[in-house]
């Protein structure tokens, strides 16, 4: 049901206190206009603002109060069938329980009459009191049909202008994908932006308007955009992972829902700290052709974006909205828990649970853990996500790999060093730990002005200690959880 649905529901089942959830104010004060006019030819619908008071359909100020008490006495005295629509009244319920009482009073007055009490808010802060007063409904950012068609009226628009629009079916549908997550107005305005000034529109659009889903995330704190893409031919070993993903490709496409087949839900990666669990989740948005958001757990609690669960639902939502995407549940053992009985946790998880079992959009869930036994056990249920991968260190023909990767990968001739010799010397290693050592030499060969040699690797080697040595204890204990537990992403066994 659309939020415009449940405000026809509300208001003809005379429901008299609504609170609205919306950050886009002009366009869910047109649609309440138009759906009240159209229920209620005759009535009156009034705006009340701080800086001018109340003002009506003309956008003329009927009353100048600016106290919101005096703005309820002037609606209690109001016409039958008419509407006050309040902006940012939150504001001035802080503190103020005579400002509370009062707007129950009315409510109870109100009750079964067909007046209205319309409370608009980019927040949910409700009172208690209000509860079982007031409905709360939430304004969606605008769906595809709706920037579908902003776009064609934008072309349309540009077009008798001069512009030359040389955009195939499919770029228009991309272009349309990559607006989701911003309000009408951002999309409009981007659209204007983009379009005034130019002789020709071809499909650089699409990249072009892909780059503010930064702006998008950006205004979103806990939530966190990858615009660079990890090809998965940089992901050393994990073949089992790699193999899963590649046979998933094109999961969300129109074939694959006639094939038959469900959407992907997500991967749980877990296993020993370096060896690729992070890598893995950004290469899924690479084979895959999505963009990547991460969630942030310690800013979601950190209360930057308001209360835990409130910053924790939003950025879901928000994330819904630019879907079809990826979204990396980084560490998901530190903020996904039920260690307290009452409080955040265990809301933002009873939330987390709800959500995963009932959402119907495009997002692939990559969550990442290092301590899996400090989840939940209703987190790795089966059903919550598709698989459980462990990673393990790598395996010596894995280390090859790792090794190639990232010397070519900094323009060093793969022909100068016996890879085989140094996958052997570092046995127990992780990629991350290979990684930093062959960066450590770097830096001692670019001081020294000549190209890496085997040598630095090796004085390297020679002064560190791996994981598999500081934390062998943690490592096994690991791997038994891992057991019978989980699915190898690599098809071997390290030696170690």
């Amino acid at each position: 049901m659309s939020y415009t649905d449940e405000l026809k529901s509300a208001l003809t089942s005379r429901t008299n206190g609504i609170y609205l959830i919306s950050w886009e104010e002009d366009r869910v004060e047109k649609t309440l206009r138009t759906l009240f006019t159209s229920l209620f030819p005759e009535g009156k619908v009034y705006v009340w603002e701080s800086l001018r008071g109340i003002v009506d359909e003309k956008d003329q100020v009927v009353s100048p109060v600016k106290d919101p008490r005096e703005a309820l006495l002037f609606f209690d005295g109001a016409e039958e069938k008419s509407l006050l629509i309040f902006k940012d009244f939150h504001l001035f319920l802080q503190n103020d329980p005579r400002l509370v009482r009062s707007v129950r009073e009315l409510l109870f007055r109100l009750r079964r009459s067909l007046k209205y009490l319309v409370f608009t808010s980019p927040f949910l802060q409700i009172p208690q009191e209000w509860k079982k007063e007031v409905e709360v409904i939430e304004a969606l950012l605008p769906p595809r049909e709706e920037l579908q068609g902003l776009l064609q009226q934008m072309v349309s628009l540009y077009s008798k202008k001069g512009v030359k629009f040389s955009l195939t079916d499919e770029e228009m549908e991309e272009t349309v994908r990559a607006l989701q997550g911003m309000t009408f107005e951002e999309a409009k305005r981007l659209l204007s932006r983009l379009f005034h000034g130019v002789k020709e529109v071809d499909s650089s659009l699409v990249v072009q308007v892909q780059g503010q889903k930064k702006q998008v995330i950006i205004k979103e704190s806990v939530l966190e955009y990858f615009p660079d893409r990890i090809p998965l031919s940089e992901v050393g070993g994990l073949g089992n992972l790699k193999d899963w993903l590649t046979k998933r490709k094109g999961a969300f496409s129109p074939e694959a829902r006639r094939f038959g087949l469900d959407k992907p839900r997500g991967i749980l990666v877990m296993g020993i700290s370096g060896c690729g669990k992070s890598l893995s989740v950004k290469a899924v948005s690479a084979l895959w052709n999505l963009p990547l958001f991460r969630l942030d757990m310690n800013l979601v609690y950190s209360g930057i974006g308001g209360a835990p669960e409130e910053a924790f639902s939003r950025a879901l939502k928000l994330v819904e909205s630019l879907a079809p995407a990826v979204l990396w549940l980084d560490e998901i053992e530190s903020g996904i828990t039920d260690k307290q009985a009452e409080g955040p946790n265990s809301r933002i998880l009873g939330y987390f649970l709800t959500w995963m079992q009932e959402h119907k959009s495009d997002i692939f869930i990559g969550a990442t853990a290092n301590r899996i036994d400090n989840l939940p056990a209703e987190v790795l249920r089966r059903g919550r996500f598709d698989q459980i991968f462990f990673v393990d260190l790598p395996t010596n023909r894995e280390r090859e790999e790792i090794f190639r990767v990232h010397l070519k990968k900094r323009g060093n001739d793969l022909s100068r060093f016996n890879v085989s010799q140094l996958a052997q010397i570092t046995s127990g290693w992780s990629g991350a730990e290979i990684e930093q050592v062959i960066v450590s030499a770097m830096y001692e060969a670019y001081a020294k002005k000549r190209p890496l040699q085997e040598d630095d690797l090796f004085a390297i080697f020679g002064s560190s200690y791996p994981l598999s040595t500081t934390m062998a204890e943690q490592i096994k204990k690991i791997r038994s959880w891992a057991h019978d537990r989980a699915y190898r992403a690599s098809g071997e066994i390290p030696e170690v």
